[in-house]
């Protein structure tokens, strides 16, 4: 028998929740639709949600029987607040870099929470032939700048390599991410990966942070945007970091080519994908 619309939202709720359970979160209403498999209006999931037994709404946070409440929740998103305002500076640092045309906050702080000695990782997205030089900056405000503790650049990618493959933990990453800076950058990653539309038919693209640009860079950046030396500069720092961090890697996820720097050593991808088919199994 076909399942009615109100049936098919309350299955995509759970499957929402039961992605949100592996990380102990919470969804607002909001965000729930916009990971919501299924194309619905705000009203209609709402009315799925008061109608069904198992499934409840307090103070607009979605819940369920199925999932017990998670007691430290708003204590974890004050902290994502907290890291989040303490990274703002060197976060507008970058942002003034004519060569990142994309910048964005991703992970566990995009969604909303972070947990005592969090990071805040960051996706940026260059121009052709900047990402090493770029990733050594990033770098270098996080280890050396006063404020740049948190920030963890585990993503950097050229604009001519931005495809992803296709899957929901992708799709839930890129949708959540919060966007910092696009002077083509981020608009470009969205067009490649359109797709995300047939797994998230109700997302749309978190507001922009209001940062200003602070132009506080170490003296070696300057010598960096030099047109021949960088170049020289960009292929020698990619040549050894490749070699380097290709040799040490441990995870079929990382990827370290001239376009794109990925360091998922934990393998992040895969364990969050095998916790979800376990969780979808318990719901089916």
């Amino acid at each position: 028998m076909r399942l009615t619309l109100n049936e098919e939202i309350t299955e995509g709720v759970d499957e929402v929740l039961a992605w949100a359970s592996i990380f102990n979160h919470h969804m607002k209403v909001d965000d729930l639709l916009h990971n919501l498999r299924v194309k619905s209006s705000l009203n209609e999931l709402i009315l799925a949600i008061e109608q069904s037994p198992h499934l409840s709404i307090e103070g607009n946070v979605v819940l369920s029987h199925k999932y017990p409440k998670n007691e430290n929740f708003d204590h974890s998103q004050k902290l994502a607040s907290q890291h989040l305002e303490e990274t703002k500076h060197v976060l507008s640092i970058l942002k003034s870099c004519k060569s990142i045309t994309g910048l964005a906050v991703t992970g566990s702080v995009a969604a909303g929470m972070n947990a005592e000695g969090g990071d805040v990782d960051v996706l940026i997205i260059t121009k052709p032939g900047w990402v090493w030089r770029t990733r050594a900056l990033a770098i270098f405000l996080s280890h050396r700048h006063p404020k740049g503790r948190l920030l963890c650049p585990n993503m950097v990618m050229s604009e001519d390599a931005l495809k992803f493959e296709k899957s929901v933990y992708s799709a839930r990453e890129m949708m959540q991410i919060l966007p910092v800076k696009d002077i083509g950058g981020l608009t470009e990653l969205s067009a490649r990966n359109e797709w995300t539309s047939e797994f998230l038919p109700n997302a749309t693209r978190k507001n922009r942070m209001l940062l200003p640009q602070i132009k506080e860079y170490p003296w070696w950046w300057r010598v960096m945007n030099i047109p021949i030396l960088g170049r020289f500069i960009e292929s020698w720092e990619a040549s050894r970091r490749i070699k380097e961090l290709t040799r040490s890697s441990k995870s079929s996820e990382s990827i370290y080519s001239k376009s794109v720097c990925r360091g998922h050593e934990n393998a992040h991808k895969t364990r969050i994908e095998e916790r979800y088919n376990h969780v979808i199994e318990a719901i089916q």
